[in-house]
């Protein structure tokens, strides 16, 4: 049995920090436990002198308290990242400009009253033309069409705003928190990975079994535990099953696969962040890649698939040639000049929101706040929760809140 603590949090992801260096700032025993690394999808890796931000998301938030979080953790480490841009790729020589701006003003003088699909939303917003264009990259992102996604959870990525990123990679920032936690007396478990959770009803406490990298298994007890596990996976670990179990196994994630490469520079001067939204280009993102290559460049272009998908599962050698050859025609590096290539995989980075998602959501919340008491839940995919790019951090330390304030029933699970 391992020591018990008064918090236990499940994953060191942006959530799971965020709420962890709260409780422990104000005093609160707390583990964490992470079953890869410290920063979960927004650690940074490093390859031929590149940083490779996983995740690729920029600090924004019109949230102060948010803003402020991350600039005392990196007062003087933070430098202005610009808004992503959409790059057409091979279809920008066909579209007509003026017959865009043309579609943009009829959206302004006759727009739609009611937007409730990102299609509406993206019409009343942008003009048909456009909205149009934006569709095939939010097909690529969560596999609907903008008719079948709900506007709401949906329109945070597209109000791209620009940010700020740590001098050395999103990484930098989560690396900063977890020492303050360490320092506050919080503990971070790693090569834990979280597969059982049961609440003791007669005392309150939770027990909690995570497998190591060992192949052994570690039990923890705690008074409240916050996970940002996807919530689908943390229905299928409590125990007693939970009665709304059926509509947690309905909610889907989108997974991303990210090839990255230095190369020589092509025709065109890669950004820093672009939205793809060529459908003939399977890539959904492009990215360049700060570091300090003395003959050109790196890039990273981001696909949207499902685990185990055809995309998910290929060869690394066939995601490598795809990425290399789109690269190429969107004139982003030179040709024969890619090397030293890099694939990460990464689980979960995207809920999916279809028509039947919030109803399947708030059967979740009803039976967690009826019979699993002192669980909350933090993070994206363990709220299934919107696009914003606080979304994390603000989740999390809504979590520490209600914990720090003795809320033992969660609060509603979508954000």
């Amino acid at each position: 049995m391992g020591e018990h603590v008064e918090t236990l949090v499940i994953g060191a992801g942006p959530a799971g920090l965020s709420a962890a260096h709260a409780l422990a700032c104000a005093g609160r025993t707390v583990t964490v436990i992470e079953a890869d690394a410290i920063g979960g999808a927004a650690r940074t890796l490093s390859f031929d002198g590149f940083s490779l931000d996983v995740s690729g998301r920029r600090l924004s938030s019109a949230d102060p308290a948010i803003r402020a979080f991350w600039t005392a953790l990196l007062p003087n480490d933070l430098v202005e990242a610009p808004s992503a841009m959409r790059l057409e790729g091979e279809r920008a020589a066909r579209g007509r400009p003026g017959a865009a701006i043309g579609a943009l003003l009829t959206a302004r003088l006759r727009p739609i009253a009611n937007s409730k699909t990102l299609g509406e939303w993206l019409t009343r917003r942008f003009g048909r033309r456009v909205a149009r264009r934006l569709g095939d990259y939010a097909h690529k992102l969560w596999a609907l069409r903008p008719e079948e996604t709900p506007a709401q959870p949906a329109c945070p990525s597209f109000q791209s705003e620009s940010g700020s990123l740590p001098r050395l990679g999103t990484g930098q920032l989560w690396d900063s928190c977890a020492q303050v936690i360490r320092a506050a007396g919080g503990e971070i478990l790693l090569g834990r990975k979280a597969t059982g959770l049961r609440r003791d009803r007669a005392t309150g406490v939770w027990t909690v079994t995570a497998e190591t990298g060992q192949g052994t298994t570690q039990t923890l007890t705690a008074d409240q535990v916050i996970s940002t596990m996807p919530l689908r996976e943390l229905m299928g670990a409590l125990s007693p099953t939970p009665i709304s179990l059926f509509h947690a196994c309905e909610l889907m994630y989108r997974d991303q696969v990210t090839v990255a490469f230095a190369a020589k520079p092509g025709r065109r001067r890669a950004p820093a962040l672009a939205e793809i939204h060529d459908p003939q280009i399977k890539a959904a993102r492009a990215r360049a890649l700060d570091g300090g290559a003395l003959d050109g460049g790196a890039l990273a272009l981001d696909y949207y698939c499902f685990e185990g998908d055809a995309t998910w599962v290929s060869d690394d050698g066939v995601l490598i040639a795809q990425a290399v050859a789109e690269a190429g025609r969107l004139g982003l590096i030179a040709p024969g000049s890619a090397r030293d290539v890099q694939v990460v995989r990464q689980r979960k980075v995207h809920p999916i929101h279809d028509e039947c998602c919030d109803e399947h959501l708030k059967m979740i919340g009803l039976d967690l706040r009826l019979h699993f008491t002192g669980l909350h839940l933090a993070g994206r995919a363990g709220t299934h929760g919107d696009s914003a790019d606080d979304q994390s951090i603000r989740t999390g330390l809504s979590a520490a809140a209600n914990v720090l304030a003795r809320v033992l029933a969660p609060v509603r699970v979508a954000a």
